[in-house]
């Protein structure tokens, strides 16, 4: 950077010299040296806050991740995904419950699952408080195995925001919703509300490592890419 600086203010001596009238041409030029010199140590600053950042939220990740499991079906799934110890299927058959969990790809899902004896045809999934609410549409999958099974499928923007919901009223009685061809309701306990509230905080964190991620490898590659411009070392 030294370098380029020093370049750069040769430039500037040279056209604003009293013995030389720049020409547009050479004005573009300095122009143009001046924004990659801003851009070139914006980029740098970046890359030092970003990473900065994720060495402090990588270890906070690690501790969370130790509240979950991870689930990976090799035969049809490209991402494994974590699920909190409270929520595995395996734990929850035969009953109506939410279950949430965030990928490898940094994805957060929320699967809504019903139980019965007849089909439900879940639309939407509805938490409340009181007067307050959040309602969210999904995909709906069924089958029949010695009962009728439906899982309602949310993702990414609008699960985050259901877990948040949780999060924000873990201390209140939340009522689960489910409509459809008959409304099923049922409240969260304790233990629901917790796991559910610490995968929403696992979401953030990943939320957060995956933007500081793509901001390093923004500005890594800008930084090559002026270094090589300019030949910096």
């Amino acid at each position: 950077m030294q370098k380029f600086a020093f370049s750069l203010f040769i430039a500037c001596a040279t056209l604003l010299s009293c013995t030389h009238k720049p020409s547009k041409v050479e004005l573009l030029r300095l122009e143009k040296q001046h924004q990659d010199s801003v851009e070139y140590c914006q980029a740098q600053q970046t890359l030092r806050y970003s990473d900065s950042i994720l060495q402090t939220l990588l270890p906070q990740s690690d501790e969370q991740l130790k509240l979950f499991r991870y689930e990976k079906n090799e035969d049809f799934e490209d991402y494994g995904h974590y699920v909190h110890r409270l929520l595995t299927t395996g734990s929850n058959t035969s009953r109506n419950f939410l279950q949430a969990y965030v990928s490898d790809n940094r994805k957060t899902t929320i699967q809504c699952f019903y139980y019965g004896a007849h089909p439900q045809n879940q639309l939407h999934v509805r938490l409340s408080v009181g007067d307050l609410y959040i309602e969210k549409e999904g995909s709906n999958h069924a089958f029949e195995a010695e009962g009728w099974h439906e899982i309602l499928t949310v993702e990414s923007q609008d699960a985050i925001d259901i877990l948040h919901f949780v999060s924000s009223h873990a201390q209140e009685r939340i009522r689960v919703t489910m409509d459809g061809k008959n409304c099923v309701q049922y409240y969260l306990n304790q233990q629901e509300k917790q796991a559910l509230t610490d995968t929403y905080q696992l979401a953030v964190l990943m939320n957060d490592i995956d933007q500081l991620e793509r901001a390093i490898r923004v500005a890594s590659l800008q930084i090559q890419k002026f270094q090589k411009h300019h030949d910096l070392q």
